[in-house]
């Protein structure tokens, strides 16, 4: 799992949730979406700034390049296996995934008094497809062999949607959104798991016969889920902005260690996991592990400051103190320093016992000195190097966690 590697959101335009956009951010620098030439839908305000601005390489959410050649070419795959298909299956194939066989599922009486939101989230929905998302090949067989057609228009998406079978439709768009993915080296998710969340991961040539066919869960246990567990599950994204989000791009190492680290605690589960309840309940307690991990290093560091510094990490005798880490790697700095302290008046009763001691010998006080800035140093190391800072600097941001025992 590379922490280098955009999102492409499946399977829709719009972005249904800005929480879920930013709590997506968190993990991948982009977010890419299946952006038609002409014709896209606007997005909610909330969600327009973060197409205006730029993450590491691109806005930070970007349309994919859905008419390159490379996916030109999946989609003329997708209507050989197609009229395969119907060469091989006849009338029954049209009366399994045709229009009459849709309209089972659609009750016109309901779907014409529901949002467009309601009705693909509606578990009788058929599918229905940006048409200038896909290229004319594939757009002309699937209306000239009767398994797409242009909706009613109180039932459509919008002017430019083509309406399909909900399988034959999942089909069509997973093997664009695995093409677009494998052309640009991009890992699809999606903001509707329960709907549309078990195709992510199936081989573009599976695609087909696992939406018609249907397919099983593989139950492999990966880093991936840990940390969309994480994000969507454990992260409160209230209190960030795009702006923390292109803060947060800076830290590539930081997430790069951190993606590494969840990788190593899904190596600590067991390889396959098919039930949901099962590998939920062991990926909340991986998780908790590791916050106990995070918590204790942060309580370290902190006790280790307070004790060195004060509690005044801010007050004048703070600042020098902490001046005085980076002296004690040239020893001969730091009893100038000692000595400026106490001329500024800042090192005396006030200061902390820990170390500076009124009336103690200036070796006994060089002594305690290094004493307390080895150890806060060390502390200060080991955070600066830990797989979990990545953590510290999302909550620098922003971003509150919640944490289950």
């Amino acid at each position: 799992m590379t922490a280098d590697v955009d999102a492409l959101n499946y399977p829709y335009i719009r972005i249904r949730s800005v929480d879920w956009l930013k709590r997506t951010l968190l993990i991948f620098p982009h977010v890419v979406r299946m952006t038609p030439a002409r014709g896209a839908p606007a997005d909610d305000p909330e969600v327009a700034p973060f197409a205006e601005i730029d993450g590491r390489r691109a806005p930070l959410l970007r349309s994919a390049a859905i008419h390159s050649s490379y996916v030109h070419d999946a989609q003329r795959d997708l209507v050989k296996e197609l009229q395969t298909r119907l060469d091989t299956g006849g009338p029954g194939f049209l009366e399994r995934f045709g229009r009459d066989a849709a309209r089972t599922l659609n009750d016109n009486s309901i779907g014409n008094k529901l949002t467009v939101w309601e009705r693909r989230l509606s578990e009788v929905a058929t599918f229905q497809i940006h048409s200038h998302k896909l290229f004319a090949d594939l757009t002309e067989f699937l209306q000239r062999t009767e398994l797409a057609w242009w909706p009613e228009s109180y039932l459509a998406d919008g002017k430019d949607y083509l309406e399909m079978h909900p399988q034959l439709g999942e089909a069509v768009m997973a093997t664009l959104a695995v093409a677009c993915a494998e052309n640009e080296g991009l890992q699809v998710v999606t903001e509707f798991p329960g709907l549309h969340g078990k195709i992510i991961g199936t081989p573009r040539e599976k695609i087909l016969t696992s939406c018609l066919d249907g397919s099983r869960p593989s139950g492999r246990t990966t880093g991936q889920q840990i940390a969309e567990f994480l994000v969507y599950r454990r992260c409160n994204v209230d209190m960030l902005s795009a702006d923390n989000i292109t803060a947060l791009k800076g830290e590539r190492e930081a997430l790069a260690d951190f993606r590494a680290k969840l990788d190593e605690l899904a190596k600590s589960l067991p390889p396959t996991i098919v039930s949901e309840p099962h590998l939920e309940e062991r990926v909340k307690d991986t998780l908790s592990e590791m916050f106990r991990e995070w918590e204790e290093s942060q309580v370290n560091l902190g006790s280790v400051g307070r004790q060195f510094f004060g509690s005044g990490v801010f007050t004048e005798a703070g600042k020098i103190a902490q001046k005085m880490v980076e002296a004690a790697l040239r020893p001969e700095t730091v009893n100038a320093t000692i000595a400026g302290a106490t001329a500024a008046g800042v090192v005396g009763a006030s200061a902390s016992p820990t170390w500076i001691l009124p009336g103690a010998g200036a070796g006994f006080v060089v002594a305690l000195v290094f004493r307390g800035l080895e150890s806060w140093r060390s502390a200060r190391d080991a955070a600066k190097r830990s797989p979990l800072r990545y953590l510290t600097r999302l909550q620098e941001q922003g971003v509150a966690f919640s944490v289950s025992r």
